[in-house]
């Protein structure tokens, strides 16, 4: 018997963005920021510096980005998950430095980022909307870099 290979078709990767920021944050500068905006709050910081971020790459980024769409499932696919996998979507090449990880609060966990401005942003990963405030309140307890 003979088997015939069938040809893969070609792949055409959507336009690859790369985020245009320069500027870095040190982890000691960092660790203070966190610190004063969030003191009730657990620090886990994985670098000694890191890429900040531009609000408008952020958007970019989300706009290609299909996290939002999973569809929310109590108990299986609900917050921290939408957390995870949007922060686990920016572990690629170019965007892997960048100062984004994530929020748990006492009921709700998310995305944040800090801006070339030092700003401290919030990405609610189920709608993609970018904040200045925490999504849905709380108090902050832990935030993952």
């Amino acid at each position: 018997m003979c088997f015939r290979k069938k040809a893969k078709p070609e792949i055409v990767e959507p336009e690859k963005i790369k985020p245009t920021s320069i500027e870095r944050i040190s982890l000691s500068d960092l660790t203070v920021l966190l610190s004063v905006k969030f003191p009730a709050a657990s620090l886990y910081l994985s670098d000694y510096d890191f890429l900040l971020c531009s609000p408008n790459d952020i958007a970019l980024f989300l706009a290609q980005n299909e996290t939002n769409k999973m569809g929310y499932v109590a108990e299986k696919r609900d917050c921290d998950d939408f957390a995870y996998r949007l922060m686990g979507d920016f572990s690629i090449p170019e965007w892997s430095d960048l100062c984004l990880g994530i929020m748990w609060t006492d009921n709700h966990a998310f995305n944040l980022f800090v801006t070339e401005e030092r700003e401290i942003l919030f990405i609610e990963p189920q709608t993609d909307e970018i904040s200045e405030t925490i999504p849905l309140g709380g108090t902050p307890r832990i935030v993952v870099i």
